[in-house]
């Protein structure tokens, strides 16, 4: 990241200007009745934008699918040092919240005694828990854990983080309910005045107090009755509504359809060159680019999908998709055709990264093509526009995940061309002998995903959206992106740009939470129940594989036990510790699991980068993981090859 740090700040010197999201847009969106409230919650007086998520800040909309829609105010995001509020027209789009969390009050002297934590998310669920989140499509409670943000751990300004253990439900609405929360001296957290009002009857003079009683007497209180809550023991509750399926994925199914129908009389490419005997393991690397459908409104960083009529993208022309296809000398000495198994690049990277020795050196054992192109909208040239964007132009953030919906357009593409068009170009096919037939070094009859840190995350959306891939291995994987960017070294450089922006912690923890709300369309939490269990329009199901790393300080392992429970993805023969919500299943499991690996490397978890050696790379390099991964590819079982628990722990031997 050193390389990125510098790029980042060289890029700002030059970018201190007026915020353009803040001046050139409104937060209007057209067949949406002006907000019922003003801009700021009294239930959180000291924080505008708290309690979040809430409907506070929504209106019902019958032309959505859930019936609503975000409607934050004008002045309702946090204003940065300039004094400037970036603009919530792309929030004001939604048809709903977040469905990853997380979900969070302001109460200035809270502490976490009590509460659920990662390691005890069962306690949420009993009877005596002072936090509560309700379904009330389903009527039944939400596991989830507590914590407070730790750079707010030394003040009186708290901000309570409910985060639960899977993704929540499209397009649903739930409650909250908080009680019996104290401070350090142990003494109950007073509640709200706003809120007493609410819960007591006191009459104010406050229409955005007044303007909600129905819906507390109607809806929220009788959700905590249900639960065996008193109201009259609450120190805040409220309501909220999670976006749908549709709103959440919709643009990327509609992007790959259309972007798959442009391509299904053929795709151009060209060979531009190839590399012979690069290293000990590959015959030669084929370097090449093809042509691919745009759906953004232009074609480089800080692109905004184009949309029709339906809010769905269109094709804006098309872009040339640089490749890279390494082919190991197995194949080539035995004359055979490989297994296609397309790679995903780690953060902020390039598609270089399926060079590297270990997967050379797995292709050529396993008999494999490696193929890659770039994430686009999470690659090298993405850096410096996504830190703009938060410096100077975050009402604008959505770019990011959308440009990267773009990004799955051209995996898809290239998916589709390895199992066409270049099976028998003249490149990847061996000339015919004197005694041999030409042969093909690309079976195009399966087709496999395998990526490692981001491309684990982006391909955890990818393999779910892809018609092609039949199943996929997550390397040290996480989501939602909400849970992992605080609790990783690689948000440092970041994080700085934030704390200059927004000096007070609690509106940096909002920012990452709105973020998030815009972000499930391009990140795991829209996908996760989407690859097997309900897969997505016109999509065959799949299976992964999670092999993750204890003590990781990139991707904290919290997020792939996140995936895993919304997987229902169990734990394989001798798991490093348990996991709530996973079960432990024998070697052999047909399906997807999590295999996590233990180095020794004691980490206490919280919402920071641990202080630790960092494991990240280390289980792709396992041999016993190289072996769990063909089998995986090869017949869709998960077999247990540590004999005990996963992880070399010489290793993290001299910490």
């Amino acid at each position: 990241m050193r390389f990125y740090t510098a790029l980042i700040a060289l890029t700002l010197l030059g970018c201190r200007g007026d915020d353009k999201s803040a001046q050139d847009q409104t937060g209007d969106s057209p067949g949406v009745e002006a907000a019922p409230f003003g801009d700021c919650d009294p239930l959180s007086p000291e924080a505008c934008g708290y309690p979040f998520p809430s409907t506070f800040y929504m209106v019902e909309d019958s032309s959505t699918p859930t019936g609503w829609r975000v409607n934050l105010g004008e002045t309702t995001l946090p204003a940065n040092t300039r004094g400037v509020h970036a603009s919530p027209a792309l929030w004001n789009e939604r048809d709903g919240w977040t469905i990853a969390g997380p979900i969070m009050a302001h109460l200035p002297t809270v502490t976490v005694a009590g509460v659920a934590g990662f390691d005890d998310i069962g306690a949420s669920l009993e009877d005596d828990s002072p936090t509560l989140i309700v379904d009330l499509d389903t009527g039944e409670r939400v596991a989830h854990w507590v914590e407070r943000d730790v750079r707010l751990e030394d003040s009186e300004n708290s901000v309570l983080m409910l985060r639960p253990a899977q993704p929540l439900a499209f397009g649903h609405r739930y409650v909250v309910g908080l009680r019996n929360l104290v401070d350090a001296t142990g003494a109950a957290v007073p509640a709200p005045e706003a809120y007493v009002a609410l819960r007591d009857g006191g009459a104010t003079d406050d229409s955005d107090i007044e303007g909600r009683r129905a819906l507390y007497a109607d809806v929220i209180f009788p959700a905590l009755q249900a639960q065996g809550w008193d109201p009259a023991d609450t120190q805040l509750s409220w309501d909220f509504v999670t976006g749908s399926r549709e709103g959440i994925t919709g643009q990327a199914v509609a992007a790959r359809d259309r972007a798959l129908d442009a391509v299904s009389g053929g795709i151009d490419y060209r060979i531009d060159s190839i590399e012979v005997a690069p290293d000990e393991h590959t015959a030669f690397r084929v370097f090449g680019s093809f042509t691919a459908p745009l759906f953004t409104d232009k074609d480089g960083p800080g692109a905004l999908l184009t949309r029709d009529e339906d809010n769905l993208p269109f094709q804006n022309g098309t872009t040339e998709v640089p490749f890279t296809v390494i082919v190991p000398n197995s194949l080539v000495q035995e004359r055979r055709a490989g297994t296609l198994v397309q790679y995903g690049h780690g953060l902020l990277g390039g598609q270089g990264e399926v060079e590297g020795g270990y997967l050379a050196e797995m292709a050529d054992r396993y008999g494999w093509v490696l193929f890659a192109v770039d994430w686009t909208g999470m690659k090298s040239q993405d850096a410096p526009m996504i830190a703009v964007l938060v410096q100077n132009d975050i009402g604008n953030i959505s770019a990011v995940p959308e440009r990267s919906i773009q990004g799955f357009v051209e995996f898809q593409v290239a998916t589709r061309l390895m199992m066409t068009e270049l099976v028998e170009d003249p490149a990847l096919v061996l000339e015919a002998t004197d005694s041999e037939a030409a042969a093909p070094l690309i079976d195009p009859t399966e087709v496999f995903y395998y990526g490692n840190s981001q491309g684990g995350i982006l391909g955890a959306c990818f393999v779910a959206l892809s018609k092609d891939v039949q199943r996929g291995v997550l390397g040290v994987v996480g989501g939602p992106y909400s849970l992992l960017l605080t609790r990783s070294s690689d948000f440092d450089t970041f994080l700085t740009i934030f704390n200059l922006n927004w000096p007070d912690p609690k509106d940096i923890s909002l920012w990452l939470a709105l973020v998030q709300t815009v972000w499930d369309s391009a990140e795991p939490a829209g996908y996760v129940d989407s690859t097997a269990a309900n897969p997505l329009p016109d999509t065959p199901a799949k299976d992964v594989l999670m092999q993750v790393a204890i003590g990781d300080k990139q991707v904290t392992p919290l997020g792939a036990q996140w995936m895993a429970r919304a997987y229902g993805a169990p734990l394989i023969g001798s798991p490093a510790r348990p996991v709530w919500g996973l079960e432990t299943v024998a070697s052999g499991h047909a399906g997807s699991a999590l295999v996590e690996y233990d180095y020794g490397i004691e980490v206490p978890d919280l919402n920071v980068p641990p202080e630790t050696p960092d494991p990240h790379e280390w289980p792709r390099r396992e041999f016993s993981g190289q072996e769990q991964i063909n089998a995986f590819f090869e017949t869709g079982t998960v077999v247990d090859f540590c004999a005990g628990v996963c992880g070399d722990p010489s290793r993290g031997a001299g910490r």
